[in-house]
Order: structure tokens, then C-alpha cells, then sequence
């Protein structure tokens, strides 16, 4: 096996743990590129964000990880949208 075989395994494996019952989170995207895992995409809570922050440095120890992950706006909107 080689070593992007066994990144590419990991990921796999992170994706399972990412969307089991642990946190069941289904809305982060996680690529190979080159030399690094890049982690991208929407969370609900600061919460759930620390939650998948451990679980990464977990699956995806000892390999370089970049990541972007903001959390959704869940507050209601303080005017009405126009459809006008």
C-alpha cells in the first residue's frame, strides 16, 4: 500500500466517522491535494465545529490538514425579503 493509498483510506474512514452517529455531519467536503487533506464546508454549531476539529486531528494524525470550516447563520432575518 502506499502512502496515498493510506491517506486516501483515512479519508474514507474520516468520511464514515464524520457522517456515523458520532455527529452525523454530512455537509464538509474533504479533498487530497498533493501533500495535504483539505477540509471544507458548513457547520451548525461552534460546537459541532470543536467536535469535527478532534475528530480530524484524530483520522488524520501525523498529515498535513488545511481547513475551512465556518458555521452556518441560523438567525431569523430582521426584515422581511421582497419579492417585488
Amino acid at each position: 500500500m502506499t502512502a496515498v493509498d493510506d491517506t486516501e483510506y483515512r479519508i474514507a474512514h474520516l468520511r464514515d466517522r464524520l457522517a456515523g452517529d458520532e455527529i452525523g455531519e454530512l455537509g464538509l467536503r474533504i479533498e487530497l491535494h498533493g501533500g495535504h487533506v483539505a477540509v471544507y464546508g458548513t457547520v451548525a454549531t461552534e460546537q459541532r465545529r470543536a467536535a469535527v476539529e478532534r475528530i480530524l486531528a484524530d483520522a488524520l494524525a501525523g498529515l498535513a490538514v488545511h481547513t475551512d470550516i465556518v458555521l452556518a447563520d441560523v438567525r431569523p432575518p430582521v426584515t422581511a425579503e421582497d419579492l417585488t
